[in-house]
């Protein structure tokens, strides 16, 4: 099936991407304690798919400016999209805007009070709870699920800020079930403004995927999610660059979508067929069906890298760039460069 989709602002575009076999309802349920300044949208949005059972958990984490009445503009095609893969879908609509939550920094907060918000009341979708969760973020969200990630595989993230006062015990035990994270375009992680504790930022277990395109250059700072997917240390990494894909791809189009949904089930349901579509070479795998940007393209990793897959059983695709997937030999790279780390005004 194909789904037509808007894009968000109130401007609308004609855009085709790929759903999954299921079908999709969603509803919106009030969350208490989201943070807004328009207590109607201290909600969460939820789809899933129209059938009968009960299907895993993936949580998804708008953009600024991307909740609130923009949601349905600009990320409901994604979300339902993401449903349709055989998912339960929360989405907060909560932090409206950066502002709303200390510039974005404290958007995995919301994230945090929704999922525990739905483990606290169990009947409200129809999830599977005896599977491990998966989550995914655009721009701000990226950098939410990122952090997410980051407080699950070093509990000491975040320590030294005032938000680690407001990330309770059930919100760290909720994290130990999270076995994938997506980050769509997201924000430099090395920018202190944007990153509360740069120092403790290590994803060390957690499976990483992520995403950029070559058109991503009035948002994106240039290789900043190349830089992103440097910081990560975890073996189970993937980062792409889609030859044209701006910033908006993911509400535009979100042709990564279904790639989004593959990652997912990989990682957190053991799906064989899923992680061939991520790391293997035939028809209809990532590197085969989204266009890989060329050498020198904006965004590339290393004016060289559009796509590259690690895999903890030391393998890499394509292996002749195994060599970043080698954390040691990056660490020595960032080390005996004399590039400063750009902090964003």
């Amino acid at each position: 099936m194909r789904r037509f989709v808007c894009g968000p602002m109130f401007l609308a575009f004609a855009a085709y991407a790929e759903d999954g076999p299921y079908k999709v309802r969603c509803k919106t349920v009030p969350v208490p304690g989201l943070t807004a300044f328009v207590p109607l949208v201290r909600t969460a949005r939820i789809c899933y798919p129209k059938a009968e059972g009960t299907f895993p958990l993936h949580l998804f984490a708008h953009g600024d400016w991307g909740g609130g009445a923009f949601f349905w503009l600009g990320y409901s095609g994604l979300q339902e999209q993401l449903a349709s893969y055989g998912f339960v879908v929360p989405a907060y609509l909560s932090c409206w805007f950066d502002t709303e939550c200390s510039n974005g920094q404290a958007s995995f907060l919301e994230a945090l009070k929704t999922l525990t918000f739905l483990e606290r009341h169990p009947n409200i979708a129809p999830v599977d709870w005896t599977k491990p969760y998966s989550a995914s973020g655009h721009s701000t969200g990226a950098r939410a699920v990122l952090m997410l990630a980051a407080l699950r595989d070093n509990p000491a993230f975040l320590d030294s800020t005032t938000l680690a006062s407001e990330v309770t015990p059930d919100m760290r035990t909720a994290l130990v079930n999270l076995k994938a994270v997506i980050a769509d375009h997201p924000d430099p992680m090395y920018d202190e403004k944007q990153n509360p504790d740069i120092p403790n930022f290590r994803i060390t277990e957690t499976p990483v995927f992520v995403i950029t395109g070559s058109g991503d250059y009035w948002i994106e700072p240039q290789g900043s999610a190349w830089r992103d997917f440097q910081m990560v240390s975890s073996p189970d990494k993937v980062f792409i660059n889609v030859h044209g894909a701006g910033h908006l791809e993911p509400n535009l189009y979100h042709s990564e979508g279904p790639f989004v949904a593959f990652f997912a089930r990989a990682f957190a349901l053991g799906d064989v067929a899923a992680r061939a579509k991520i790391y293997g070479e035939g028809a209809g795998s990532l590197q085969r069906t989204l266009a890989l940007a060329q050498p020198g393209d904006y965004n590339s990793g290393a004016d060289e890298v559009a796509f590259l897959a690690c895999s903890r059983d030391k393998t890499a695709v394509p292996h002749v760039f195994a060599s970043y997937c080698d954390q040691r030999k990056v660490d020595e790279r960032v080390g005996s460069t004399s590039e400063e780390v750009i902090i964003l005004e």
